[in-house]
């Protein structure tokens, strides 16, 4: 069965966390457990995923620089944290499948 799935951006930082990498990194082990699982069912995904709290995050961090480095447009921004998102989940989700063998086709 082909599932789409939506990874909001706040799957990757929780409620009372800082938005560090790695608490980044071990929620989103978290949500590629989930997926190689889907996966090794025998299911076709299509993903996707939002980055909210990514681009609000480096969009501070960019303007409490603003006086050093000139900060980038916000649709920069957006772009950026996108594909961070995307590269953290497809790096847990290869964490997962070589440290428990490849889904069934």
């Amino acid at each position: 069965m082909r599932i789409v799935i939506a990874i909001g951006g706040n799957a990757i930082i929780g409620e009372q966390e800082r938005g560090t990498w790695a608490e980044q990194r071990a929620n989103a082990q978290v949500v590629a457990r989930e997926l190689v699982a889907l996966g090794r069912d025998g299911h076709e995904l299509v993903l996707t995923h939002g980055n909210g709290p990514q681009v609000g995050a480096l969009h501070a961090q960019h303007s409490g620089c603003a006086a050093e480095v000139p900060p980038l447009p916000l649709d920069v921004l957006v772009a950026m944290t996108q594909g961070q998102v995307g590269y953290l989940l497809q790096r847990r989700s290869r964490t997962w499948t070589r440290a428990c063998g490849p889904p069934r086709c």
